[in-house]
């Protein structure tokens, strides 16, 4: 995993990429090497005990980085990309770490469109690899330490109607909104010491903002010994019991900062994904909504701190801002492939994507 790590720190312009994914059997080991930092694991049983099988390199008819479990009662043969999201995959895993390589060295994100033109694939492919790479950066454990929630809401307006009905007293008549509501969760950093990695951050559609939505996202998505920042709506006043703490600022009141107490990281992470949302792919379904606010929050994640500078507001206030540096695109592919055993993408009836599973069986 060392020397893996080394040739990717090296990659930082195209031309390096391009030579660092050179040859299939290079882009192989690397792939191992990030879904299997430990050593080789079954798939199926998680034996750790596997050989590998004579490939056409030595005149047989298996091909190269094909395996066999050594465990009598299963067997098995698998693959790197055996359930993972490249499963079945008829591409070579050197175009698969180029688009990675592509979406992840963008700030915000490449189109599917965009992505199809830079690997010579078709548009229904690079949108699938897409949504490969967002699939294996979601992440589901709890989050802890100090974790600052908001709601937003994300969609276009209703389109314009040539011959609107006359519009009555108050909101009688005016057309309803067909943005989508979602809650946003940002976990700050442990520190503001240079090089402390920047906290994660996930979003989650949600029905309505109701007490019983936000409840239900924040009893999977937050640890109950965290401590809670958020405005006072109404209902995450009611769930602030739940918590560790709980402190409330009061936007009503025109509130926003009372020493520590603050919920800018997730209003800005709300920023994030809107511009995200308008300036890259225009749309995107809430069905796969979540997708999206998965891949958004591991960009968000991928900074550490690189030091505070003094900085004068608008009004003329000076405030120590926190400078932050972006982790190089060739090191988040070992975080992007740290869960990808258990994650699978199948092909729908429909021509879209169905998630067969999305935690990782064994770690």
């Amino acid at each position: 995993m060392g020397s893996v790590l080394e040739d990717l720190a090296a990659i930082r312009t195209v031309a390096e990429m391009a030579e660092a994914f050179r040859d299939a059997a290079r882009c192989r080991h690397m792939v191992e090497a990030m879904v299997w930092p430990r050593g080789r694991l079954c798939p199926v049983c998680g034996s750790r005990r596997s050989i590998a099988l004579a490939s056409r390199d030595m005149g047989r008819r298996s091909r190269p980085g094909l395996y066999q479990c050594s465990n009598q009662e299963c067997r098995f043969q698998f693959t790197v990309t055996t359930r993972t999201p490249l499963h079945g995959t008829k591409l070579p895993l050197r175009t698969w770490l180029t688009g990675l390589w592509f979406i992840l060295q963008s700030d915000k994100g490449i189109s599917s469109l965009r992505l199809a033109e830079a690997l010579g694939v078709s548009q229904p492919t690079a949108w699938r690899m897409g949504h490969v790479l967002r699939l294996l950066v979601t992440r589901d454990h709890p989050l802890d330490g100090t974790v600052e929630i908001d709601e937003f809401h994300f969609g276009g307006k209703p389109r314009g109607d040539p011959n609107p009905p006359k519009l009555g007293r108050g909101r009688k008549g005016q057309p309803r909104t067909t943005k989508t509501p979602a809650l946003a969760i940002v976990q700050r950093p442990a520190s503001r010491e240079p090089g402390t990695p920047a906290g994660e951050a996930r979003a989650s559609v949600v029905a309505d903002l109701s007490h019983d939505e936000a409840e239900r996202v924040l009893e999977t998505a937050v640890d109950p010994g965290a401590h809670l920042m958020s405005d006072e709506w109404k209902a995450f006043v009611a769930l602030g019991h739940a918590f560790h703490a709980h402190d409330t600022v009061r936007h009503s009141q025109r509130e926003y900062v009372r020493g520590s107490v603050h919920a800018n990281s997730a209003e800005g992470f709300n920023d994030r994904v809107r511009r995200t949302i308008a300036g890259v792919f225009h749309h995107i379904s809430p069905r796969h909504a979540d997708l999206y606010f998965g891949e958004i929050g591991f960009r968000w994640s991928q900074r550490t701190v690189a030091g505070q500078a003094p900085r004068r507001t608008r009004k003329g206030r000076t405030i120590i801002q926190t400078l932050w540096s972006r982790i190089p695109p060739a090191l988040q592919l070992p975080a992007v492939f740290r869960h990808a055993v258990g994650r699978q993408l199948r092909r729908s009836r429909n021509g879209g994507i169905a998630i067969v599973s999305t935690v990782a069986v064994f770690g």
